[in-house]
């Protein structure tokens, strides 16, 4: 399995004479596309209605399991990154940290699990798509193997499942607690 998964990772890597533009869109699309996530949950929040903050808080709290979830696995099953192992070429600096699963790929996955299990159906695509482009990204700058991304997919589902169980049998409280906590931190800005 690992030499399959290390071979595909050779076939979409950047390689030793990468394309500036291909390349430059890969870095430009790790960097950027990430922002995409906290922005979309302000958008959420600040549309307001139930429904929306109720969707805000599950993906942020989806998002904080996924991370926990994702550094556990890391210390369970460690795997170094391509570079490490000086597999293929990197066109980033990264910490020599574990490659499995991406946190860049989990961050989409767990999103656009939520909204399908939500049935945001378009924007759960939406969030798909960019998942896939990020995918290609961390592979093709070399930070990543591809099993990395399907790890990240099994670890969102799994946040995303957590979240939503949560959300069902204490989401009202969380919200209250939320919107609590927003007006008492806009407290002085409205007495002004």
């Amino acid at each position: 399995m690992f030499t399959f998964d290390s071979n595909l990772f050779l076939l979409l890597n950047a390689g030793a004479t990468p394309n500036a533009i291909v390349s430059w869109l890969a870095i430009s699309a790790t960097k950027v596309l990430l922002l995409l996530i906290p922005l979309y949950l302000v958008v959420l929040w600040l549309l307001g209605g139930r429904r929306r903050r109720l969707t805000a808080i599950a993906l942020l709290l989806a998002l904080v399991i996924a991370i926990v979830l994702s550094y556990l696995v890391g210390l369970v099953m460690f795997r170094p990154r391509p570079f490490m192992v000086g597999l293929g070429h990197a066109l980033v600096e990264h910490r020599p940290n574990a490659s499995f699963p991406s946190n860049h790929g989990l961050a989409f996955a767990t999103c656009a699990a939520v909204l399908f299990m939500l049935r945001r159906k378009t924007v759960a695509w939406v969030a798909t798509g960019l998942g896939l482009v990020m995918a290609w990204s961390r592979i093709y700058i070399g930070v990543h193997y591809p099993l990395d991304m399907v790890g990240s997919i099994i670890v969102g589902l799994a946040a995303a499942m957590a979240s939503l169980w949560v959300m069902d049998r204490h989401g009202q409280v969380l919200l209250a607690l939320a919107e609590e906590t927003q007006q008492r931190l806009l407290a002085p800005f409205a007495r002004s």
